[in-house]
């Protein structure tokens, strides 16, 4: 009888922050793992949310340390409500970013990450079918984020609905190795999102109070040495869908 795969967590960077980029994908660099960054192509070495991007090199330094680049719209908009307005525009961030960033970094993006936590992605009927049929022809995979830990099954029967967790600094270190537990145990794929990993944290963009999505890099730093002291894989998420189905 065949042995079953192991699990598989996959670590993913939204929207490509410089300050996590120093702290946290540099940390990766020196332990050999790879992480799967998504990158809202019109906002490459600019400002995004009050926070600065990693620019154009930063990126193809990624790239050449065998990290993936995935496509996170052009403008990071909620599609949702844009596509009441402009169901073209809707379709344009999907297929231009992957353009754009294909153009920029001469390497194929096979990956999409939908923007937002939830708005682009729940609905009565579960997740945003007209959203996954635009992605579909373009990319190899796409995924949806959520607020609460998420476990996706393996084998992917789905690759266009996969879901990812997101980090928030409310989660404490000992509930997120729960959660790793979990996806060893049970032999199944767990992405764990985070957006901004540094030594300080920046005032949120939509409201008066500190970024909710952020992780001191210590604590990153021991998270990371606890999922490598587990049985499980850890792999992008072009690679996970590979993997696994």
């Amino acid at each position: 009888m065949p042995r079953r795969k192991k699990g598989i967590v996959t670590l993913a960077f939204d929207d490509a922050y410089l300050d996590t980029y120093k702290h946290a994908i540099k940390y990766l660099d020196k332990l050999n793992i790879k992480s799967t960054i998504a990158v809202p192509a019109s906002f490459i070495g600019k400002r995004f949310e009050n926070r600065r991007l990693a620019g154009l090199e930063e990126l193809k330094d990624n790239l050449k340390r065998g990290h993936e680049i995935a496509s996170h719209t052009l403008t990071h908009p909620n599609l949702s409500r844009l596509s009441l307005k402009d169901k073209n525009e809707m379709i344009s961030e999907i297929v231009e970013s992957k353009k754009e960033l294909e153009g920029l970094l001469h390497n194929k993006v096979n990956s999409f990450v939908f923007p937002y936590i939830n708005k682009n992605q729940l609905g009565r009927g579960g997740l945003n079918l007209p959203y996954l049929l635009k992605a579909r022809p373009y990319y190899k995979s796409a995924r949806f984020t959520a607020d609460s830990p998420y476990f996706n099954k393996i084998p992917v029967k789905n690759p266009y609905s996969i879901i990812g967790f997101a980090i928030m600094k409310k989660h404490s270190l000992s509930y997120l190795k729960k959660q790793v537990d979990y996806a060893e145990k049970k032999k199944c794929w767990l992405i764990m999102v985070f957006h901004l990993v540094g030594e300080k944290n920046t005032e949120s963009f939509h409201r008066p109070k500190p970024y909710r999505f952020f992780m001191h890099i210590d604590v990153f730093r021991e998270l990371i040495d606890y999922i490598l002291s587990k049985d499980i894989m850890l792999l992008t998420q072009k690679d996970a869908v590979k993997n696994s189905s």
